[in-house]
């Protein structure tokens, strides 16, 4: 892999521009990049997973930024500070149960790639 992110080292000036997305975008680089270099020893069922997955996690994210943008629209219209916080722990506690069923979504999505596997 040649993100310097996973392995540690130290980045240049072009590098430092491209890593300033979302650790979502670095992530899918990172698994974009591994599985370039695999991609001859996996079939077309592999690849439609992989397509699913990609379509989950847009979608995902989708869902994520319009609550981000309702939790801001709640949070200018609140009336006092105790409301401003409960608007903030449900976002907390809604993100957090969000993102855990997500990732639980997609490892169970990534289990099935490894039958559509082809021997090299």
């Amino acid at each position: 892999m040649n993100n310097p992110k996973v392995r540690g080292l130290k980045m240049n000036k072009d590098q430092k521009a491209k890593d300033t997305g979302s650790p979502m975008t670095n992530l899918m680089e990172v698994m974009q990049e591994a599985s370039t270099t695999m991609m001859p020893g996996f079939g077309l069922e592999w690849f439609e997973t992989m397509n699913k997955v990609g379509t989950e996690m847009l979608a995902f994210m989708s869902e994520r930024v319009k609550q981000d943008i309702q939790t801001q629209q709640d949070l200018l219209q609140a009336k006092d500070i105790g409301e401003i916080q409960k608007i903030q722990a449900d976002f907390v506690k809604k993100a957090m149960d969000d993102y855990a069923a997500e990732m639980t979504k997609l490892m169970d999505m990534g289990k099935t790639h490894e039958k559509h596997a082809i021997p090299v």
